[in-house]
């Protein structure tokens, strides 16, 4: 039976790495992205496989309105994220703390609630979602409503895994320090990614297709596996 997989945040990173592994399996992509140009570009890379909406998965309107059109639908990668913008605790932001729970939390809830149910069944069905090891270490300075964010994923994915069980497996990926256009608010020369590379054990960053392995891997070969949270980090806790 040939899986449809929905991508969320599929138009660069990780979710368009995971697209094309997708892909060349023979299956066909859903592309959910919040940047227009960008899902042009991946739609004229993967061809015809592929299918692509706008969307902004912190509209809890435009989610609901893309699912309607969801028809066969039969696994999900909740990926999209945000970084936001850095703040120290004397200087916080209430506004961008919820910009970050709306899309990090609340729109990740969304787009699950809407797959479950749009889904059609499938032998293989499963979700995987997309954590970070700053929800265990509360992440690089200035950024804990990241951390946050990605704590909270973790326990939804756990959660997610009793609830839809035995239908869906649902696990989760921790990445660490995968080099996509996400750290470039955080590491804005060369010399900040070389000292970031010091710190990880395997001496380098990780790569948007290095986690996308793993996706695949949970997509659609770990048969026995849910509610596990799967660390890609290349040794750095």
């Amino acid at each position: 039976m040939t899986a449809r997989v929905l991508i969320t945040g599929a138009g660069s990173g990780i979710g368009l790495a995971v697209a094309r592994r997708v892909v060349v399996r023979g299956m066909r992509a859903i592309l959910w992205d919040i940047s227009a140009p960008a899902l042009e570009a991946a739609r004229a890379e993967l061809g015809d496989s592929v299918e692509t909406r706008q969307v902004d998965v912190s509209d809890a309107h435009a989610v609901t309105e893309a699912a309607a059109s969801l028809e066969g639908v039969t696994h999900l990668v909740n990926n999209a994220g945000i970084l936001g913008h850095r703040m120290d605790w004397d200087d916080l932001d209430p506004a961008e703390v919820a910009r970050v729970l709306a899309i990090n939390v609340t729109g990740f809830m969304q787009v699950a609630a809407c797959f479950i149910a749009a889904r059609s069944p499938h032998p293989a069905a499963s979700m995987v979602n997309m954590a970070s090891i700053a929800g265990e270490n509360g992440g690089a300075p200035g950024f804990a409503s990241y951390g946050a964010s990605k704590g909270a994923i973790m326990a939804l994915t756990r959660a997610m895994a009793r609830d839809f069980a035995p239908e869906v497996r649902v696990n989760a990926l921790s990445p660490g320090i995968i080099d996509t256009p996400i750290q470039d608010a955080v590491m804005t020369d060369a010399a900040a990614r070389a000292r970031a590379a010091e710190g990880i054990p395997m001496q380098r960053m990780g790569s948007s297709d290095e986690v996308a392995e793993a996706a695949e891997w949970l997509l659609f070969d770990a048969s026995y596996t849910t509610g596990e949270i799967i660390r890609i980090a290349g040794g750095r806790r």
